[in-house]
């Protein structure tokens, strides 16, 4: 009995073995779920209709489950007919024995369709206001493949839906300026323990004409969220529309590119998940690649002019890497390679930081600025074209609020800049700063050797400053001060030597001040031109509105020079007091013994006189002056001159008018020959005996004059006078008598 049941046992299995073999290769056809199957694909959605011809029931060993196959799957959606390849339903093995339907999950492959038809099968399960976006998006093309559509326990679609196939030749409008076109892709979808994957690959496709080949796409569906991972390969050229285009994704600002074209090769990779209501989160790009050669016309910056002369506006790059990195909280980007400026390339690296939090830029680079010249205005220091030179910066900054110099080195020969720590304000002025090394040469000769160092206080000394620049800006009115507000500390300054573009050094240099508040407070300077010649400057406050500078040198010559109608100026002791408030400034200049030649203006002016004798002097010797003296006021860039006395042995000059500096000369005045000077004032009882004794003159008295103009083409017109204004002649006494009591003392 025993080796019986064993043996029915054995054969049962052998039965039951063979069967289930048999249903998983062969399995059988069968009518029963035909209906069943019909009526619950119009339960799904009322516009599906879903018609086959057979069902087959096989056996899925791997999964314990029934697979129904249907044959010549037919699927109708709004009397719109699409033939399917495949249509197979996995059912609980149970399904077969009851009558209940249990759908597990269904696969639907399809051969090629046109692109838009997939919108009409994604409509069985995906959101209608995603699928109107996929119809928008998809315009030509063709698509294959196999969707696999999961159910739930209620018979619902479920939410981890997967699709694998290819599609070809396709269009797909992103937005309507970004487009892929030719778009040949491969799409494989498999399954792990606990997410749906997705991996994408382009075989072939144009995105803003850039080559797409080989770029790849990885999706992670789990627990209601997308994870996608792509990276984008870019080839090709590029002009300043797509970049736009590019720029604007990325949130870039391009406002002061005015053009741009080149070439590049580009891998891209984007990192983000969707949650269940596509909300874009945890966005991550990176940029990798090589720009072989690009042309970028910028915006005009005046002040890259000032410190690159022969910068045009325009920047070449070539065989250049770039990468880029940009996370929620920060974007980096590192570009390396060659830039040209004027017409050589010099290499560069170039890296820059940008926190989203604390909208802070850290910029950080190197460059060989050989093949530049470089123009260092208040170093009065150039750097030609060809001459080897490089630069190391990193700067730190918050646009139009603050500007931190971290360190800037500039190498060229002997030339050493090296900038340590300096805080700017938004309108680069200084709020701090920690070290400074200065070494300058000009023309070979050294021109600049010294330290700044502020702990406690400012310390300036060295071996040698160039004040050239120094002497120019005291009639010019910068735009903005060199301190703000916020700067307040003492200055002691020692100079071994001191030179001014004039031939006119000043040894032992030296000086102590005060700053409050961005302005001196108080300030005394002195320096020696000889051991008997002199230059003393000082400023102090008068009250809390305004304050005194005053100026005493023994050589008026370095100040001269700076005033651009002026030219061979000899000579000459010089006294300056101005009174100072925030809006104006009131002044009396006076300079005294001194001779001067090739004024292109007062040559013409006394040609035009037709005192050809005196203009031929200014020609050769120069015309020598015993006393000027200057009454003016200051605002902004005008000097406003009230009164202005020259008085010389061979002629004699009263003016007024004003001198927009660097921009426009407008004066108006009367000349006279000495001669006639001196037979007018002669002629006034008492008065003209003690100061000229007895003499006459004859014929015109002298003219009088306009001249207006830029300073270097100043127009000049003339007109004769009988007699001299009482102003000129009151005036011409005081200068004469004020002469006569220093000669009699």
């Amino acid at each position: 009995m025993g080796k019986f049941l064993l043996r029915f046992f054995i054969l049962l299995l052998v039965i039951i073995f063979s069967f289930a073999l048999y249903l998983s290769y062969f399995g059988i056809e069968t009518d029963k779920f035909d209906a069943l199957i019909k009526d619950k694909a119009n339960e799904v959605n009322q516009n599906i209709k879903l018609e086959f011809n057979k069902t087959k029931i096989h056996l899925n060993p791997a999964e314990l489950n029934l697979t129904v196959r249907l044959k010549e799957p037919r699927v109708i959606i709004r009397d719109n007919q699409f033939n399917l390849s495949k249509l197979n339903l996995f059912l609980p093995i149970k399904s077969f024995f009851s009558s209940n339907f249990l759908l597990e999950r269904a696969e639907v492959a399809f051969t090629k369709n046109h692109i838009k038809d997939l919108t009409k099968i994604t409509n069985i399960f995906v959101p209608r206001i995603i699928n109107k976006r996929i119809d928008k998006i998809f315009a030509e093309g063709q698509i294959e493949g196999e969707f696999i559509i999961p159910f739930d326990v209620e018979g619902n679609i479920g939410d981890d839906y997967g699709f694998s196939g290819r599609v070809l030749d396709a269009s797909i409008n992103i937005t309507k300026e970004f487009n892929i076109k030719n778009l040949t892709t491969e799409i494989n979808h498999t399954k792990d323990k606990s997410a749906n994957l997705f991996n994408i690959i382009i075989k072939k496709g144009y995105l803003l004409d850039f080559d797409l080949t080989d770029s790849r796409f990885k999706l992670r569906r789990e627990n209601n969220e997308t994870e996608i991972k792509s990276s984008l390969k870019t080839r090709g050229e590029f002009n300043f529309l797509k970049l736009k285009i590019i720029t604007s994704l990325l949130n870039f600002n391009m406002d002061n590119v005015k053009d741009v074209k080149g070439k590049t090769d580009l891998k891209t990779n984007i990192d983000f998940k969707l949650n269940k209501k596509f909300k874009i989160k945890n966005l991550v790009y990176s940029l990798d690649g090589e720009i072989t050669n690009a042309e970028i016309h910028f915006k005009k910056k005046k002040i890259i002019k000032k410190y690159l002369p022969n910068y045009k506006e325009k920047i070449t790059l070539k065989n250049s890497k770039i990468k880029l990195i940009k996370t929620e909280a920060m974007s980096t980007i590192e570009l390396n390679g060659f830039m040209k400026i004027n017409n050589q390339f010099d290499s560069f690296s170039l890296k820059q930081i940008y926190d989203y939090n604390k909208k802070s830029f850290n910029i950080v680079g190197k460059a060989d600025l050989t093949n530049s010249q470089i123009n260092i205005s208040k170093l009065n220091y150039i750097k030609d074209d060809g001459k080897k030179s490089e630069i190391d910066f990193n700067f730190k900054f918050v646009p139009n609020k603050q500007f931190n110099i971290k360190k800037i080195v500039f190498l060229s020969g002997k030339t050493k800049i090296d900038i340590t720590d300096l805080n700017l304000n938004k309108n680069f002025e200084t709020n701090d700063l920690k070290e400074l090394e200065i070494k300058t040469f000009k023309n070979g000769n050294k021109n600049n050797d010294f330290l700044i160092k502020k702990s406690n206080k400012i310390n300036i000394s060295g071996e040698i400053f160039d004040a050239e620049p120094l002497l120019k800006s005291l009639f010019i009115k910068d735009e903005r001060n060199t301190f703000s507000e916020k700067f307040n500390s003492e200055i002691k300054i020692s100079f071994d030597k001191a030179i001014t573009g004039t031939n006119d050094d000043v040894r032992n240099f030296g000086m102590i001040a005060s700053i409050k508040k961005g302005s001196y407070e108080k300030l005394s300077l002195k320096g020696n031109f000889t051991e008997n010649e002199i230059i003393e400057m000082s400023i102090y406050q008068i009250d809390k509105d305004k304050k005194t500078l005053q100026i005493i040198s023994d050589r008026a010559r370095p100040f001269i020079k700076n005033f651009d109608f002026i030219k061979g100026f000899e000579g000459g002791k010089l006294e300056y007091e101005s009174i100072i408030s925030k809006k104006i400034s009131n002044s009396n200049l006076i300079i005294t013994d001194f001779k001067v030649s090739k004024v292109p203006a007062l040559a013409q002016l006394l040609t035009l006189a037709s005192l050809q004798g005196i203009a031929d002097t200014l020609s050769g010797e120069g015309i020598r002056f015993e006393s000027f003296e200057m009454k003016s006021n200051t605002e902004g860039n005008v000097l406003n001159i009230e009164d202005a006395l020259a008085l010389g042995p061979a002629v004699s000059i009263l003016l007024s008018g004003y001198v927009d500096k660097g921009k426009i000369v407008s004066l108006r005045g009367t000349l006279v020959p000495a001669t006639k000077l001196n037979a007018i004032i002669a002629s006034i009882p008492v008065v003209g005996d003690i100061l000229v004794g007895k003499k006459t003159g004859e014929g015109v008295v002298g003219v009088s004059f306009k001249m207006k103009g830029p300073p270097k083409d100043i127009k000049t017109t003339v007109n004769p006078i009988k007699t001299l204004t009482p102003r000129f002649i009151i005036r011409a006494i005081e200068k004469m008598k004020k002469k006569k009591k220093e000669e009699t003392k």
